[in-house]
C-alpha cells in the first residue's frame, strides 16, 4: 500500500475510534441503538498474560492521543495507551483465543469490575464517571500483586502511584476488627 493510502487509513481508524470492523459487522452499532451510555470490554484475570503478549507484539499498530503512534511500552496494560478496536479484538481472539465480555452500560447503571481484570470503555454519550475502589477479603492478594506491579513502573509513569492503597486498607480493617473484638470481650 502506498504511504498516502496508509496514512489515510490510520486517520480514518482514529476518527472511527474502534467502531467499525471488517470482520464483526455492525454488532456495536446494534448495541449502541439501545439507550446506552458506554460500551465496556472486560477481560478475565486469567487472560492477562495472553493480552499482555498480544499488546507487546502489536503495539506499533495502535494510536495514542491525537492519533500519534505508540512509541514505547513499559507495561502493556498499566500504560493505558491502547484501545482495542473491533478489528484488534477479532485478531486477539484468532491469535490467542481470548475475547472480552462486551456490553453496553445503560444510563444510570453501575459496572463492577473484578480485581485484576483489564478493561476498556468507550463513551457513547457525554457522561460523568464516578468510581469507588473496593477490596474484598478474597481479592487482597490480587490487589497487593497489582500494587507491586505499579511500584516497579518508572518514576514518572502515569500510574506509578498506589491507587488502591491496599496496605492502608488492610491496616484499617485489622484495627477495626481489633476494636470490635475489644467491644465484644
Amino acid at each position: 500500500m502506498e504511504e498516502s493510502g496508509k496514512a489515510k487509513m490510520v486517520q480514518e481508524e482514529c476518527w472511527d475510534n474502534g467502531r467499525s470492523s471488517k470482520t464483526s459487522g455492525n454488532k456495536i452499532e446494534e448495541l449502541e441503538a439501545v439507550e446506552g451510555g458506554a460500551v465496556w470490554d472486560i477481560f478475565r484475570r486469567q487472560d492477562v498474560p495472553k493480552l499482555q503478549d498480544y499488546l507487546k507484539k502489536h503495539f506499533r499498530e495502535f494510536r495514542y492521543v491525537h492519533c500519534r503512534p505508540v512509541s514505547q511500552v513499559f507495561h502493556p496494560i498499566h500504560d493505558q495507551s491502547f484501545f482495542l478496536t473491533m478489528d484488534h479484538k477479532a485478531k486477539l481472539k484468532k491469535e490467542y483465543g481470548i475475547e472480552p465480555w462486551t456490553f453496553v452500560q445503560k444510563l444510570g447503571e453501575a459496572v463492577f469490575i473484578p480485581a485484576g481484570c483489564p478493561h476498556q470503555v468507550r463513551n457513547i454519550k457525554s457522561c460523568i464517571k464516578v468510581a469507588l475502589d473496593f477490596v474484598s477479603p478474597e481479592n487482597v492478594g490480587e490487589c497487593v500483586r497489582l500494587t507491586e506491579e505499579f511500584r516497579v513502573l518508572p518514576r514518572d509513569h502515569r500510574t506509578n502511584e498506589d491507587k488502591l492503597e491496599v496496605k492502608k486498607m488492610i491496616v484499617h480493617a485489622v484495627r477495626e476488627s481489633v476494636n470490635n473484638l475489644d467491644k465484644n470481650a
